[in-house]
């Protein structure tokens, strides 16, 4: 595939400004996806240095311990060095009541560059086990692609996910989903962090995406907000010196 895993991070967590580790295992080239989750619904915070791709709520409910509505954010960054500085998520205005952060590490094969991210949101506001999303837009994915569904729910009792957040959409067959990162946290009023991720392993996407999963436990209203995030890469245009001639 033309997208690979360089290294998957490891949330942290907080009631203030957090930084996520970059893993030392990343080189320049390298696609960096920043993913943070968070409540109030309406939680301030920023990250230096890094594109933001948008952000969405699960609804209004206030913050509470496991409960309230849940706040998703997505920055990306192409590496330029070997060591890149770890990115912080400072706390704004509203301040938190507990947020969540991840950096995600991809590699492209050599000759390929980066085509910009693509991120749609969706949320499941109802309670119970089950977890189903229906995502706003079609992000057009196609055969190669790499998309990770990831989500903050604003419990941490509804994980481990017994089942991971699943993608399907309408045109493509997805491969193995597999699970990058399940965390869940007791700051604040709680919450818990889930980053899954699969190839698109044939066709082209014709509606908007969906994903479901299973929790262990019962979640309140408005518990999740979900990011459904699309990488690609393309042959690179710009001639490359190679031995003793160009490519």
């Amino acid at each position: 595939m033309p997208v690979s895993l360089r290294a998957s991070g490891t949330a942290v967590f907080g009631v203030n400004s957090i930084t996520p580790t970059i893993d030392a295992a990343q080189l320049a080239g390298d696609m960096m996806i920043l993913i943070a989750g968070g409540k109030p619904y309406d939680l301030g915070w920023s990250v230096s240095g890094w594109t933001s791709l948008g952000s969405s709520a699960s609804g209004t409910t206030a913050a509470g311990v496991d409960t309230g509505s849940m706040k998703m954010e997505v920055w990306y960054k192409i590496a330029t060095s070997d060591t890149e500085t770890d990115p912080t998520v400072t706390e704004g205005t509203p301040t938190w009541n507990v947020a969540g952060a991840v950096v995600m590490v991809w590699r492209n094969q050599a000759g390929d560059v980066w085509e910009t991210p693509v991120v749609v949101w969706g949320a499941d506001e109802s309670s119970g086990t089950g977890i189903s999303v229906t995502f706003g837009s079609d992000p057009g994915v196609v055969t190669d692609d790499l998309v990770m569904t990831a989500c903050a729910i604003n419990t941490d009792a509804m994980g481990p996910l017994t089942g991971d957040l699943v993608p399907a959409q309408a045109g493509v067959t997805f491969g193995t989903t597999t699970q990058r990162v399940e965390q869940e946290t007791t700051s604040g009023g709680d919450m818990a962090l889930h980053v899954s991720s699969a190839f698109a392993t044939s066709g082209t996407s014709s509606a908007a995406p969906t994903a479901t999963g299973t929790g262990t436990a019962s979640g309140a209203a408005d518990r999740l907000q979900a990011a459904f995030i699309r990488l690609r890469t393309r042959k690179s245009t710009t001639p490359g010196y190679v031995g003793a001639g160009y490519w």
